[in-house]
């Protein structure tokens, strides 16, 4: 087996080597007029005697074929450059700022908005830094491109990826309109910089200048918060909103609400409303708490692998309890007066229907409800305190197929063999954690646990369990006090031997999606091979000392990935005749921000999509500030020293689609009172079609003015 493993992973560097050559070929042959290889005959051999040709020579005077078909092999090479820049960025890159983030003690909050923002928008920055050496305006265009991709299609596909019981989906207004605001500030300055097709000192200043006021807010976001929620100031809006919104909007907006189940709670608070004393002392008391199997509160940071989705890296208090089988995280929100004041955008916070009690969405699985047999499932027949919980009703109101979760109806029996399996921890004799949703991490899904760097934390990594194309999830759970952390640390080792030792049963059928995991991971070995062997991993504490190295590693590989995009677009704008503005709006941005759909949609999952959402809209942002301000101001300053040109062709209609695009966004969030239910997402991504359509429209019609007529 060994043998066969190693044999697959060498031959997995064919199909890779076979595609460069090919392309290689296309651009070196000498194309006749039919397209097809031309050979010259005085070149060939007049007898058997003569001197040897070289075999490609030989095998063309044999054989006759038309290259213009390798043309098409552009797309499969694009799209696996595209991986490959998506794959250094999310797995090496991102880690190793969040490293360098702990290593020189800076804020989570300064943290999230610049260095992981830098790490969020690397793909973009990447393109628009290999373009000063190799001028193209691919990196802009991906830029603005990937502006609306992130709006529309992340946005509505997570919308649309939401449990039932969580929609329709509430937002807060401060943190939308926020980003909102800046991104068409970002967006109006763009315009700005490019309109005469300069840019110099002064336009890059200007754009960083816009990175600093955003971080700026986005770090004192709770104090502008406050200060906005004084009387005096909430009347102001109140009394602005009436006189802006006129009686037939207000109609539709009521009509929508009624349809849509909306209520008119759209506040950004996450201050405790009359916490229960009881709750409030059993948290405190669980902080010290150094019996797992009674439950204790952790302090917990999920780490998706994802640039976008890990932006954010405020640790949340969780009250978690470790069964014989599997690990119990609740939902409930820190009741405590010494909570930290963050945004419900930032923490994922969501509300259920039905329900006036905030809790947060799941870290790894989607939470369910907590029965009297303590089993964790939404199907099941609840004890009279917890159905008639509102929460509860909520819940069980959902069609079973929808909710029901796999990992709970997988081991039913496993569970009652653990001597564990039934102790109950007092704190679920408190309605505030019993009626509060429960995830369960099954220890079938923990591949390890670790400890961290700081000895009062330790990192599980997990593999999230009903999902094929789920990656590796990591855990980062931290106590008050490094007896907690050892006394978790030892009990989840032990559990884990024990789930080991009676875990005998034969792995399951494999399904047709992990079967076409493993051929994509066949052809991924060879990137993953060079970064394995040239980028320090950072998951690995004996090896975060060199984060230099893994910073500067990525970096180069990010640069080699950028240059091969680029040169890929350059030969489909020749062979296909796309303008490379087409390519970089279209192509390019959705490129290298597609693997974020898919990570928006495990977020949201999980129950927090209003996180999802932030974090699309908070990207768009940086994609301006820093994408763009980075790179231009080291060719402004230090390469050029002075203004280049930089000519973007069609660049206000551009500008009007990432405008446009918008509105349906703020419209829905507008009329639905603060909230998106599930038919938005829909709307988002037709939206998106039809943008794509006008693309090429224009594109193809050679008119900008399209589907209007041309002079």
């Amino acid at each position: 087996m060994a043998m066969l493993a190693a044999r697959a992973k060498v031959t997995s560097f064919v199909l890779p080597a076979i595609l460069l050559g090919f392309l290689l070929v296309r651009r070196a042959s000498i194309v006749g007029a039919n397209g097809t290889t031309q050979v010259d005959a005085a070149a060939m051999p007049a007898a058997a005697g003569a001197e040897s040709v070289s075999p490609m020579a030989f095998a063309a005077h044999i054989v006759s074929f038309d290259v213009s078909y390798m043309r098409w092999l552009w797309w499969p090479v694009i799209l696996y450059l595209f991986w490959g820049m998506a794959y250094v960025c999310d797995v090496y890159f991102v880690r190793t700022i969040d490293v360098i983030s702990e290593r020189f003690q800076i804020p989570d909050d300064v943290a999230g908005a610049t260095l992981m923002a830098l790490g969020c928008n690397g793909p973009e920055m990447a393109l628009n830094t290999i373009s000063i050496f190799h001028p193209s305006n691919i990196g802009v265009g991906a830029v603005i491109g990937g502006e609306v991709f992130n709006v529309l299609v992340i946005i509505g596909t997570a919308i649309l990826a939401t449990p039932e019981e969580y929609l329709p989906l509430k937002l807060g207004r401060f943190t939308f309109f926020r980003d909102v605001i800046f991104y068409v500030a970002s967006v109006g300055i763009l315009f700005w910089v490019l309109h005469d097709g300069n840019v110099s000192r002064f336009n890059a200043a200007v754009l960083l200048g816009g990175a600093l006021c955003y971080t700026t807010c986005v770090v004192f976001s709770s104090k502008i918060l406050a200060f906005l929620s004084q009387p005096r100031w909430r009347r102001l809006v109140r009394s602005t909103t009436r006189r802006l919104t006129r009686p037939a909007t207000r109609k539709i907006s009521l009509a929508l609400s009624e349809i849509s189940g909306i209520d008119d709670d759209d506040s950004d608070s996450d201050a405790p409303i009359e916490a229960d004393p009881a709750m409030v002392a059993q948290w405190v008391n669980s902080r010290e708490s150094t019996e797992p199997t009674e439950g204790s509160v952790l302090a917990v940071r999920v780490d998706v692998r994802n640039r976008m989705m890990d932006r954010s890296r405020h640790m949340e208090e969780r009250y978690v309890w470790l069964r014989g089988d599997a690990l119990l995280v609740s939902t409930a929100v820190d009741p405590t007066e010494d909570a930290p004041q963050l945004k419900r955008s930032e923490t994922g916070k969501t509300l259920a229907k039905n329900s006036s009690a905030w809790h947060y969405g799941g870290l790894v699985n989607q939470p369910g409800i907590l029965g009297p047999d303590l089993e964790v499932s939404v199907s099941a027949k609840f004890s009279d305190d917890v159905e008639s919980s509102p929460l509860a009703q909520a819940f069980s109101a959902t069609p079973i197929a929808q909710l029901s979760h796999p990992l709970i109806k997988d081991m039913p029996k496993k569970r009652n063999t653990h001597p564990l399996g039934q102790q109950k921890p007092a704190a679920l004799e408190l309605a505030g954690f019993r009626d509060a949703p429960w995830e369960v991490i099954p220890l079938e899904d923990v591949l390890y646990c670790e400890p961290s760097v700081d000895e009062k934390q330790f990192a599980l990594h997990v593999h999230q369990h009903d999902s094929d194309l789920g990656s590796l999830i990591t855990l980062q759970f931290g106590a008050r006090e490094q007896a907690v952390s050892d006394a978790w640390m030892s009990a989840i080792h032990k559990s884990l031997k024990e789930q080991r030792r009676r875990d005998v049963d034969a792995p399951q059928a494999q399904s047709c999606v992990a079967l076409l995991m493993e051929w994509a991971e066949w052809l991924q070995f060879p990137v993953r091979f060079f970064l394995k062997l040239t980028i320090p991993d950072m998951d690995n504490p004996k090896l975060q000392h060199l984060y230099p190295v893994s910073f500067t590693m990525s970096m180069f590989w990010l640069a080699v990935f950028a240059y091969s995009v680029v040169a890929a677009c350059d030969g489909i704008h020749e062979d296909f005749g796309i303008s490379v503005n087409v390519l970089g709006f279209t192509v390019a941005a959705a490129g290298t921000s597609f693997p974020n759909v898919f990570s928006g949609m495990v977020v949201a999952k999980k129950g927090k999509t209003s996180m999802a959402i932030a974090n699309a809209l908070g990207a768009n942002v940086q994609n301006v500030f820093l994408a763009l301000a980075v790179p231009w101001t080291i060719q402004t300053w230090v390469i050029r020293g002075g203004p280049f040109p930089l000519v973007v062709s069609d660049l206000l209609p551009a500008v009007l689609e990432c405008m446009i695009t918008l509105i349906p966004v703020v419209l829905v969030y507008v009329l639905c009172s603060a909230s998106m239910p599930r038919w938005s997402g829909g709307l988002f991504l037709l939206t998106y079609v039809v943008y794509l359509v006008f693309a090429l429209g224009q594109q193809i019609t050679n008119c900008v003015r399209w589907p209007l007529p041309c002079a």
